[in-house]
This record gives structure tokens, sequence and C-alpha cells, in this order.
């Protein structure tokens, strides 16, 4: 039987491995996660059991996810509802949040996103909690006033009411969270003195798009300035109300600092390596994809260099694996030296690294910049008492010569390094430049 203190959420996903997977990560995190083949499957789950929240996959047969999130809309019955797509599918999930979809989450191929998606889902769950007790809010105001304010007062959100900017009102969880002492401290200041100033043109803005419909402004983030000039992250709703004879506008907002820690931590995970915090194989792939087409579009050219350590597995395995991480920590360091601000390092593992020059006018100029590494890399290295030495050997590939993707100009790369290796190491060599290329 199903726990009735976990929140139930169904999952709609014609990808039995990739539903299993992500049913059971929710499930370590304390979610009831049910699972439909389809979003026809869905819809009759739905009508016989009771849910909290819906993950629907866009790409289904017999009803996609769009498809099940009109006809929810339509009927409606749609519940909080994240839509999952695959990368590149960004204008679908905008698509799904005009229909009444809550929010969305893009897969990954390294399957980051499961680690996101807890963060999301209790945002979707926490908004429509907020939802759920603003509509409460109202409805008490029609009955009391006085027991609107109570209601309002004890509210663990920030509320805040101001005419032309001016706060009005403040209840103490708003207080607590800028920093002030009470409520009191903040009545009469301006509400520019709380929002960041680098915001304050879009916080106008939206206050003269407010007034002119008459209704609510969608929840956006900002930043405000506490009491204490700390800086925080929030969450910010906007309404017209009336208040005391006149029309006010409500905020409620809450402190999301923490959350935005988190995803900035999952960021930082899926786009950096761990141990030397240079860009991992995804960022160096989607970074070496905005040059080539900056590249094609002015025509100039770009060279990747592949790199291997010589002699970084003898000190490994000679004096242990914490010598040879604070080693690549160094090695990461003096490239990153040597590297133009427009150019990019990134490691793809072990002892391998790769580099993308950018925007130079011919071939050669990848060479000065191959001979720079190998001279900053032979420098004796210190760890702790161990003193060592290492070198590097490279092979270049350039755009467009050798090859016009990715994937190709890594390996023709990779081909020329390995040459650099059978010889006597320590060197470069252009793919070009190889017996048999042209």
């Amino acid at each position: 039987m199903a726990d009735p203190t976990r929140p139930r959420i169904l999952y709609m996903e014609d990808d039995s491995g990739l539903s299993r997977l992500l049913q059971k990560s929710l499930q370590r995190r304390g979610y009831s996660v049910d699972t439909a083949v389809d979003g026809e499957v869905g819809l009759l789950m739905l009508g016989t059991a009771s849910y909290d929240l819906l993950l629907v996959d866009y790409n289904m047969p017999h009803l996609g996810g769009l498809d099940v999130i009109r006809t929810l809309a339509e009927a409606g019955t749609l519940l909080p509802t994240i839509m999952v797509t695959g990368q590149g599918n960004e204008e679908i999930a905008v698509e799904a949040l005009k229909l009444g979809a809550s929010d969305y989450v893009v897969k990954d191929v390294d399957m980051k996103y499961l680690d996101l998606l807890p963060v999301i889902i209790e945002r979707v769950r926490f908004q429509q909690q907020i939802m759920q007790e603003r509509q409460q809010m109202v409805e008490t105001m029609r009955e009391s006033e006085e027991r609107y304010r109570k209601l309002v007062e004890m509210s663990p959100e920030g509320i805040a009411l101001h005419l032309d900017g001016e706060v009005a009102f403040m209840n103490p969880s708003g207080a607590r969270i800028l920093g002030a002492s009470g409520p009191d401290q903040v009545v009469g200041r301006s509400m520019f003195e709380i929002i960041h100033p680098d915001l304050h043109e879009g916080a106008r803005e939206r206050m003269r798009l407010l007034a002119e419909s008459g209704g609510q402004a969608p929840w956006v983030e900002e930043k405000f300035v506490r009491f204490d000039g700390d800086i925080i992250d929030v969450e910010v709703s906007a309404t017209l109300f009336h208040w005391q004879g006149q029309q006010m506008t409500q905020l409620i907002f809450h402190d999301i600092s923490e959350r935005k820690r988190v995803e900035g931590r999952l960021q930082q995970l899926a786009l950096y390596d761990s141990l030397t915090g240079l860009p991992n194989r995804t960022l160096f792939f989607d970074r070496m994809g905005q040059l080539m087409a900056a590249a094609r579009r002015n025509e100039y050219v770009l060279a990747l260099l592949f790199l291997d350590l010589d002699g970084f597995k003898q000190v490994n395995d000679t004096f242990g694996h914490g010598v040879g991480d604070e080693l690549l920590r160094q090695v990461s360091g003096r490239l990153t030296s040597v590297m133009r601000k427009c150019d990019t390092i990134a490691r793809m593992g072990g002892d391998e690294f790769v580099g993308l020059c950018g925007r130079i006018t011919e071939p050669a100029a990848a060479g000065v910049v191959a001979r720079k590494i190998i001279k900053q890399l032979q420098d004796p290295y210190v760890v702790g008492e161990i003193t060592c030495n290492i070198g590097v050997s490279i092979g270049v590939s350039i755009f467009p010569d050798d090859g016009e993707d990715c994937d190709t100009l890594l390996k023709l790369a990779d081909i020329a390094m390995y040459r650099v290796k059978q010889g006597k190491k320590g060197g470069y060599l252009f793919f070009r430049e190889m017996p048999g290329q042209v």
C-alpha cells in the first residue's frame, strides 16, 4: 500500500530503462512514483488514482507530452506538471509552459538532470503551495480583513504592500528575510532601497505592466539588499490589492539563496572537472561548437591541441594517487596561465587535456602555443617533499582544414599526439604534417 505521507508522482515515459532509473532515483529521495508507458495509459491512471505531481516526457507514442498537458488543461484537471525534454527541445518546453505546465527539465547524456529534478519538483510543489495559500488568503479576506491580517502576519513568506514603490505594510517574515528588526523598520521606505540597483529598471517595467493589466505578475527571480548589506536571491510574485481604500501592489517573496547555491553546485559538477576545476568534456564540446560557428561566420581558423603527459603514470605509480592528483592540479594551473582568455583548456580524463585556440589567423600560431605549453610544463614540480619532472606530447588539428566537426578534429589531434608518443616524446605534431597527409 502506498504511503499517504509521501508525495505521489506519475511519470509518463515510453523508454522503460529511463523510466525505471528515474523512478528509483526519486524513490530513494522519499517520493512515491508510478510510471505509465505513454500518454494514453497515463490519462487512464489519472482517472483511477490520485497524484500530487506529473512528470511528462515530450516524445511518446500515441499521445505525446504536449497533448497530455493540453487534454488535462482543457478539462480543467491539470495537476502541477513538469515537462521532461531532450537537449535541443527547449522551445517545446516553452510551449508546454504556455499550455499550463509548471516547469521543465532537460535530459542530458551524463544524467545530471536526475540530481536537479528533486530541486525542480520541490520548487513546483512549493509554488503550488504558495498559490493555494494565497488563494486561501484572498477568500479569507472577503470574510474578514482582520482574519486575513493575522494569517499574513503568521505566514512564513515575506508579504508586503507598497503604493507607488513606498512600503505601506510588511509582515514579520518579510522583515526577518530582509534582516530588519521588525516591520516598522521597513514601512515607509522605498522598494528601490530593497531591490538591487542593477534590477531597478526591470522592476519599474513590471510595476507599469501590472498597473496596466490589473492582473497578477508571474513569479520572477530578483536580488534584494538586506539591512546588513548582504545581497540575497529571492523569488517574487506581485498582484494588485485593495487595502484601506487604495489600490496597492502586494508582493509575496521568499529567500531562494540556498536553492541557487545548490543549482550552482550542480552546474559546477555537470560542466567542470572536480579535481582540477577545468572545463570537462561536456563544456569543452559546447564551447567548441560555439567557436566553430563563429569561425565560419568570420572566416578564421581554430586549432585543437590534444595533450598527453609524459612520465605521469610513473610518478602516480611510484608515489601514489595523492601526489598524482596534486601534480594534475599544478599542471592545470600552468596550462591555464599559458592559454589566452579567448582560448579553452579542458581535462578529458586521466592525464589527457585538450586545448582550443580560437581566433587565430593562421595554423602556425598553434605551433607557438604548443611550444609555450611544452616550455611551461617542463620545469620541475614540487609536491610536498617530492620533486618530479614530466613532459607533454601534443597533437594538433586545424579547423576547417582537417575537419569541420568536433569529433573528427579530436580524433585527428589524438592520432598526431600518438605519433609523437611513438617517437622521442615531449614535442608536438600537426596532423597535416604526418606522413601520407597532404
